[in-house]
């Protein structure tokens, strides 16, 4: 891009915030994986933000919509050109917001608050953005997934559910089944007859392998 011009390149954290203050760059193009920490974390070592960020990422997991209510851009690997050239364009616009103001609002999006944490579903014909507080539970179902959520939407994406292996980490998600990742708050009851199974606020039905029995119901009695 004819506007741009490279003054350092980083492979960790360390090395990017050595480079960020002494060449105190207008943009920093930065990836979300790597070495031992994320790129969210280069925030931390700013007390005055003074750059730009465009995020590179090869995943649709996580926050990617905290990148949109923002000024902050993100572009997915592969980069594409176009999309490479529309983000440099959206960071010279932007020029005049703070971002510091920008940083504020990704982080209520990924720190710690698990409800305001969101999930990009890319499905055959669009990516849709859902807050994780907004799933009911996900049904593996072989190479796909499905995505049952509190509105009464069912979204498929062309994933297996190990692909999201990350939501075990919120609290209130819990697998219960190999096909089945569930939503903690959304339970309605356990039924203990046929072997025993959960019933979701929907109606929906959710099997329990008899190994997760235990820490289930556990778990339970925790939200």
């Amino acid at each position: 891009h004819k506007d741009i011009n490279i003054v350092d390149e980083a492979k960790n954290i360390p090395e990017a915030v050595k480079a960020i203050n002494k060449y105190k760059p207008d943009l920093v193009f930065l990836d979300v994986e790597m070495p031992r920490q994320t790129g969210f974390d280069l925030f931390q070592y700013f007390d005055e933000v003074f750059f730009q960020v465009i995020f590179v990422t090869a995943s649709r997991d996580y926050a990617i919509d905290a990148f949109k209510v923002s000024a902050l851009d993100y572009i997915l690997k592969p980069i594409n050109y176009d999309e490479l050239k529309a983000a440099i364009e959206k960071a010279q616009n932007n020029r005049k917001i703070t971002l510091k103001e920008q940083v504020r609002v990704f982080k209520e999006h990924t720190d710690g608050n698990d409800h305001n944490k969101r999930i990009a579903l890319s499905t055959n014909e669009q990516i849709v953005f859902v807050s994780v507080d907004d799933i009911m539970f996900l049904k593996a179902d072989g190479a796909y997934t499905e995505f049952y959520l509190k509105d009464g939407r069912k979204e498929v994406v062309s994933k297996p559910m190990g692909e999201y292996k990350k939501l075990e980490n919120i609290p209130y998600f819990m697998k219960t089944h190999r096909s089945f990742l569930i939503n903690l708050k959304e339970v309605e009851r356990y039924q203990k007859e046929d072997g025993g199974y959960i019933v979701m606020n929907s109606g929906d039905i959710v099997n329990i392998s008899r190994y997760r029995k235990e820490a289930f119901l556990s778990a339970i009695q925790k939200i």
